[in-house]
């Protein structure tokens, strides 16, 4: 087999196994903490990570996406301070390697300001959204969880209007999804009873969203392998 043919044959497998896995960890995501859940989480983005490999996509996306699985790996495996700082740094440095990514490919402050539904979107995250967000959460969190949940908030804030300057709907789409993703993780952690009916709607939306998220930014962000 030609070796490209041997690369678009491993780009598809990569693919299915990182849904397969998705999959599988969407029925496992209030079950309690187990190495089958920690795998079957982690693996969806890692396998997302190996597609960038395998399509010679950026090193910064690549690099990304193996972060998010070893952040997808702490927030696995219990619910402790420890664990969530750790996830929270993974993500962290993750989305400043976005930033960075996003700002190499974007269309900059041109591109943003191009269009009304970028304006509007931006506008609405940046002076409604996160503002509120934050104002929610800060009483309610930890004195030592204060500062890394403002860093990481401005974080991701600053990915999703890096991303709004690409000429690309599904990475945008996809950061949307992401930050949607981390808005509703921490409604669940911080500011819902845990006791709360709602809890088990909002657990299986912020790995749906999240997962989603990631696949769109792959996706939108590496180049398909010739068949």
């Amino acid at each position: 087999m030609p070796l490209v043919d041997a690369a678009f044959a491993l780009d598809n497998v990569l693919l299915a196994l990182s849904l397969a896995a998705a999959i599988i960890h969407g029925t496992e995501v209030r079950a309690p903490p187990s190495y089958p859940r920690l795998a079957s989480k982690t693996a969806s983005t890692a396998l997302l990570s190996a597609v960038s490999s395998v399509r010679g996509s950026s090193s910064l996306l690549t690099t990304a996406l193996a972060l998010g699985a070893t952040g997808d790996a702490f927030l696995a495996w219990n619910d402790s301070d420890a664990t969530f700082l750790g996830g929270l740094s993974s993500f962290l440095v993750a989305h400043v390697l976005y930033i960075a990514l996003l700002i190499q490919a974007g269309g900059g402050q041109v591109q943003l300001l191009d269009d009304d539904w970028r304006i509007a979107t931006a506008g609405v995250l940046g002076v409604v959204l996160a503002p509120v967000m934050i104002a929610l959460l800060m009483p309610q969190v930890e004195r030592a969880l204060r500062a890394p949940i403002l860093v990481y908030t401005t974080a991701i804030i600053l990915m999703v209007l890096a991303a709004l300057t690409m000429d690309d709907g599904q990475v945008v789409a996809g950061a949307l999804l992401f930050a949607a993703s981390d808005g509703i993780l921490s409604a669940d952690r911080f500011l819902i009873s845990p006791t709360s009916s709602h809890r088990a709607w909002m657990q299986y939306a912020v790995w749906g969203l999240y997962y989603s998220g990631q696949l769109l930014i792959t996706l939108g962000l590496s180049k398909p392998l010739p068949s």
